[in-house]
């Protein structure tokens, strides 16, 4: 994942999954996740505990693909960012 600041500075991101629900560690911001990803039907369960300044946050992404393959949706629905979304869509050819 790449991140794009205000600043215009990039943050350049990489995480391993497994997505038979066994347990990654990933590295965010220099604080590290636990984290495990599992397939619920169609849709891609990710789920984070990440341990930062002395606080444990939560996050569950939700992550589904249009029929139609043009979009991939992320959204958070009972986490520490809930309410919040994003749609990818797919650049043309």
């Amino acid at each position: 994942m790449i991140v794009t600041q205000a600043s215009g500075g990039e943050q350049r991101l990489v995480f391993r999954y497994l997505t038979n629900g066994e347990e990654t560690t990933n590295s965010i911001g220099g604080a590290t996740a636990s984290t495990r990803a599992h397939w619920e039907d169609a849709e891609l369960i990710i789920e984070s505990l990440l341990e930062a300044a002395g606080r444990t946050l939560h996050f569950k992404d939700h992550w589904s693909l249009s029929e139609d393959g043009l979009a991939l949706t992320m959204a958070h629905r009972e986490d520490a960012l809930a309410g919040q979304t994003v749609v990818h869509g797919k650049l043309p050819s």
